[in-house]
C-alpha cells in the first residue's frame, strides 16, 4: 500500500528525486513509496494510476528543485499556471484530501511565497518544509525518515532480506583420513566425525 507519494517534475533534478526514492524505498520498502517512474507498470494507464496513488497515500512529498516553480511549456507559459499541469494537480489533490503535504527543497532556498503560486496551491506555502542538500544528503534524508516514521504510524521499516550468510549452521563435510588441524566455523549441529585410521598408524 502506498503511504508516501513523491510529486516531482521530470525536468527538475530527476536524478536527485530517483536517489531520494532509492533511500526511502530502502527504509520502507518499494510498496510504501510511490515513484511514478518505478511504481507504474509498463503498459498501464498511468494517469489514473498516479492520482489513485495520491488518494491512497498518507503523505505527499513535493520535491522542489531550482526549476520547480519556473518550469515553462513550449509556448513559454509557466506550467504551474496551467490547471492541467500534472504536478499542480497532484499537489491540489493532496491538499484537498488533507494529506500530509510536505515541501522537500533540494538544496537550501527561500521558503515558498504564496504570491508566486496559483491560488489553489496557496496552502502549500504554509506547510512546514524540509531540505535535502547534496553535500548533506545522508543526515538530511535520515531526519526526513525519522519524521515520516513519527507522523505516519503505519509506516514500517522494510524487512531485512534473509540470506545464507545469516545461517550459522555447519554444512561442511570432511571425508577420508585427516592429518593436521581442522577448524570449525559457525554453529555446530550434532557431532563431528573424522574418518580414517588413528593418527600415527
Amino acid at each position: 500500500m502506498t503511504q508516501v507519494f513523491l510529486s516531482y517534475r521530470t525536468t527538475d533534478e530527476p536524478f536527485a528525486v530517483a536517489f531520494l526514492d532509492h533511500e526511502l524505498t530502502r527504509e520502507f520498502g518499494p510498496g510504501a513509496v510511490f515513484f511514478a517512474s518505478r511504481s507504474i507498470d509498463l503498459g498501464a494507464d498511468w494517469e489514473p494510476a498516479m492520482f489513485a496513488a495520491v488518494t491512497a497515500s498518507d503523505a505527499v512529498l513535493v520535491i522542489i528543485g531550482p526549476r520547480w516553480l519556473t518550469a515553462a511549456d513550449k509556448n513559454g507559459r509557466r506550467r504551474l499556471d496551467d490547471p492541467d499541469d500534472f504536478v499542480r494537480r497532484e499537489v491540489e489533490l493532496g491538499l484537498r484530501l488533507n494529506k500530509q503535504v510536505i515541501p522537500v527543497h533540494l538544496e537550501r532556498r527561500h521558503p515558498l511565497d504564496r504570491t508566486t503560486l496559483p491560488e489553489p496551491l496557496w496552502d502549500l506555502a504554509a506547510k512546514q518544509s524540509t531540505v535535502v542538500a547534496f553535500r548533506n544528503s545522508e543526515p538530511d534524508i535520515g531526519r526526513l525518515v525519522t519524521r515520516l516514521r513519527r507522523q505516519i504510524p503505519g509506516l514500517r521499516p522494510a524487512r531485512p532480506a534473509t540470506s545464507p550468510a545469516n545461517d550459522h549452521s555447519t554444512h561442511n563435510t570432511v571425508h577420508g583420513p585427516v592429518h593436521g588441524t581442522v577448524f570449525q566455523t559457525g554453529k555446530q549441529i550434532g557431532g563431528i566425525f573424522f574418518g580414517g585410521p588413528p593418527a600415527g598408524t
